[in-house]
């Protein structure tokens, strides 16, 4: 699934994910599509860090990112 933006000052960009990074993995886990990745960030990942693996300019990379919980605006 490919990132299209990060939030300023959220998980992802603390993370160092950037726009156009694809997302292929989290957590030891295969990542395909939005679903599958909300399905793996439960209640119970959230801060504690996990790998993710994404793939930038066809070079396949592994950022540690820690899961917030989104509070409404």
């Amino acid at each position: 699934m490919r990132v299209e933006a990060t939030s300023p000052g959220g998980a992802a960009r603390a993370a160092g994910i950037l726009s156009g990074d694809i997302i292929v993995g989290f957590a030891g886990e295969a990542v395909g599509t939005v679903d599958e990745l909300h399905r793996l960030l439960t209640e119970e990942r959230v801060g504690k860090p996990a790998a993710l693996a994404v793939l930038r300019r066809a070079e396949k990379k592994e950022l540690i990112v820690t899961p917030r919980e989104v509070r409404p605006s």
